[in-house]
């Protein structure tokens, strides 16, 4: 976890002042704070309270620091939503979620959306661009989100526009169909776009 508590504040993990309280369970954690991890706080005992919880990488971490603090890791229940904000979880994907997690998750969180990392999780997808929308072919799939009922959005990174310029998009995937090929529609949305919506 990125933030912990001491003396009623949310704090980041530092080398000096190395311990303090989680949030959901109130048990002491201590700061990580070496030269390869993503520094994070760890409960001394070495058991996470929230089973959810996983390794975080640079890139949940740039996705995070994107909204205010306050929207971060906010506790609902026992466990951390990587960002809420009016009432909507934005779960940041990076590895693999097997479909019973994923289905417990949207149950519990209910009105969520999830953005899913190209590079790790769907590398095999082709975009074809057409006017206002967009078709898609997902080659070698993870069959564990074929009933996702939540929005799910693919951060595909930074995309040549032409003239030199270039913007970070993410797909929309507004039907998905699973069978011998495993293909749909959406549509292409830029981060800032992402954010302002998701930020009111």
């Amino acid at each position: 976890m990125r933030f912990a508590e001491r003396d009623n504040s949310r704090i980041l993990p530092d080398p000096i002042n190395k311990q303090a309280l989680c949030p959901a369970c109130k048990a002491e954690v201590i700061s990580k704070c070496g030269d390869i991890n993503i520094w994070h706080w760890a409960h001394k005992n070495n058991e996470d309270c929230d089973n959810w919880g996983g390794r975080e990488t640079e890139w949940h971490i740039n996705w995070k620091n994107e909204f205010p603090n306050n929207n971060q890791e906010v506790i609902v229940g026992n466990h951390r939503a990587d960002v809420k904000i009016n009432n909507t979880v934005i779960e940041f994907q990076n590895s693999f979620i097997s479909a019973e997690d994923i289905r417990e998750r949207e149950l519990f969180y209910g009105k969520m959306i999830w953005v899913l990392n190209l590079e790790t999780l769907c590398n095999r997808i082709k975009l074809k661009v057409k006017n206002n929308y967009s078709t898609f072919r997902w080659k070698y799939p993870k069959k564990s989100w074929e009933n996702s009922e939540r929005p799910i959005y693919i951060d595909i990174g930074i995309t040549p526009m032409g003239d030199g310029i270039s913007s970070h998009k993410l797909f929309l995937i507004k039907k998905i169909y699973f069978g011998k090929y495993v293909g749909g529609w959406g549509k292409l949305i830029s981060k800032k776009d992402f954010i302002m919506e998701h930020s009111k």
